[in-house]
């Protein structure tokens, strides 16, 4: 009987460069997810042998998440769902299932689209390891939060900076940064921004996978995607003032 195909790789295993602890980056290579649709999903972790709950709680995924004040922990208002993907790739790595092996990733990821961190800051990450896994790929998507500490001027090229508020997107614009704004149902869409096709403002009309609009970084002469805060803890959203 042939041996099961893995369903993911590890691409990266060493200090994170937020802060230096271990972390791990695992590329699955096949996903349900409806909003992205079958995109390379990739996950950061924490490498400690604790589940993503639990470093969240202890503050331990600032490794992966740098200062992001959407953090769980902290009172934030991240979206993802702790106990879903990142828990079941944790366990996955814990139970040994994914093989060490970056190249075969960039394989499987040659003509599709990739995201990078469906769980964690591209920045925790070495710029060379998304730049191997995306050279053949159609494209990707990725946003950190880390644009104004410049931990994350290594994957701007490739990545979007996060804005939590118009100041923040015009700062980021000044940068020359392409933004990605979660906004209030009550605050309107700005100039050179649009409304993310993938949200329920605009009635999921496209997929991450076929819309593409997130592809490309910085000096990417494209406009912003905009997107009203979601997921089960989007009622503690206040924007975030700039600093």
């Amino acid at each position: 009987m042939a041996a099961k195909k893995p369903s993911g790789y590890i691409i990266y295993r060493g200090k994170s460069l937020l802060n230096g602890d271990p972390i791990i980056a695992v590329a699955i290579t096949n996903s349900t997810n409806a909003k992205t649709g079958n995109m390379v999903q990739t996950y950061i972790l924490v490498d400690n042998g604790m589940s993503p709950k639990v470093n969240s709680i202890s503050l331990a995924d600032a490794a992966i998440c740098g200062d992001c004040k959407h953090r769980q922990g902290t009172g934030g208002v991240c979206y993802v769902n702790l106990g879903h993907g990142p828990r079941a790739v944790a366990d996955g790595i814990n139970r040994g299932i994914y093989p060490d092996n970056l190249a075969m990733a960039a394989t499987l990821s040659a003509g599709r689209m990739v995201r990078l961190g469906t769980y964690g800051d591209p920045a925790a990450v070495p710029a060379i390891v998304w730049q191997t896994l995306l050279l053949n790929a159609k494209g990707s998507t990725g946003y950190s939060h880390q644009w104004k500490t410049g931990k994350a001027d290594h994957v701007m090229s490739f990545c979007m900076a996060s804005a939590d508020n118009e100041a923040d997107r015009v700062l980021a614009l000044s940068k020359g940064f392409r933004t990605f704004r979660v906004r209030s149902s009550t605050e309107d869409v700005a100039a050179g921004e649009f409304i993310c096709p993938a949200s329920e403002e605009a009635g999921k009309r496209l997929n991450c996978e076929s819309c593409g609009a997130c592809n490309g970084g910085i000096n990417t002469k494209k406009a912003g995607p905009t997107i009203i805060v979601h997921g089960t803890l989007k009622s503690r959203f206040i924007p975030i003032q700039s600093i």
